[in-house]
């Protein structure tokens, strides 16, 4: 039984059902965790304290937020991260401080007016009315004034037009927002390239009526696909720096 449903479970049920049972149903321990994953969570942290010390009219230096970036790091490495490409712990902390320098010198924002604000809001269809039994829930990483609702990914390559208009959290947050405050969000995403040579990109987007109702669907369509116990795994190119990929090869039906 569901009680909610996140951008979160929605993602991870799309990317592969049988490690969405794994990891909320069964919550299997995790053999390792993908230096991606460990690069992805250390910044949040680190970028979610430098907004916050904004918002309170503190302006730290970037060598402050490295520290809150490398502490995550070394905390996360008391388990077992997973490197590729020759990589370890101390190149990714040197990647981390190179991102967050371009960050910090790029960041197009204005003053938050808010931090890691959760939010629950029905799932309905706008057009229908039709209601989803379980609700919407999440946080918004950060929300600036005028109605200025950012994401912040981390990525190997730039973002085309379509990963942009399929991004699911920024419709997500068009549509909880709208619920909650009665009036359209601005939205932007802010993307840092972890290629060679560090990069940051930022993209205004909009979100309207029909994007909304084919989230609903779509969280609808995996809502069912979960209770009615549709798991099975999804080959693909994520199976390598799965963090289940053992136990995967020895499920059967």
């Amino acid at each position: 039984m569901m009680d909610n449903i996140s951008v979160s479970q929605i993602n991870l049920y799309l990317l592969c059902p049988l490690k969405y049972r794994f990891n909320y149903i069964d919550k299997l321990p995790k053999a390792f965790k993908p230096a991606e994953l460990a690069m992805g969570s250390a910044m949040h942290s680190a970028v979610e304290w430098w907004h916050k010390q904004r918002q309170q009219g503190n302006y730290p230096e970037w060598e402050q937020v490295s520290r809150i970036f490398e502490a995550d790091i070394q905390a996360q490495a008391m388990d077992e991260i997973r490197f590729k490409n020759g990589d370890d712990k101390e190149s990714l902390i040197a990647k981390g401080r190179e991102l967050l320098a371009v960050y910090l010198k790029e960041y197009p924002g204005r003053k938050p007016a808010s931090v890691e604000l959760p939010f629950r809001v029905p799932l309905v269809d706008l057009e229908t009315g039709e209601e989803l039994d379980v609700p919407l829930d999440g946080y918004f990483d950060l929300i600036e004034t005028e109605d200025m609702v950012v994401e912040l990914k981390t990525a190997a390559k730039t973002y085309d037009q379509t990963t942009i208009l399929q991004h699911l959290q920024l419709t997500a947050y068009a549509y909880a927002y709208q619920v909650l405050y009665k009036r359209p969000a601005n939205l932007r995403l802010d993307v840092l390239i972890k290629s060679k040579n560090v990069r940051m990109q930022s993209f205004e987007v909009g979100r309207d009526m029909q994007d909304m109702v084919r989230f609903f669907h779509i969280a609808k369509g995996v809502s069912r696909a979960i209770q009615d116990g549709h798991f099975y795994p999804n080959q693909g190119w994520q199976c390598p720096t799965c963090e289940f990929f053992e136990t995967c090869r020895k499920w059967r039906t």
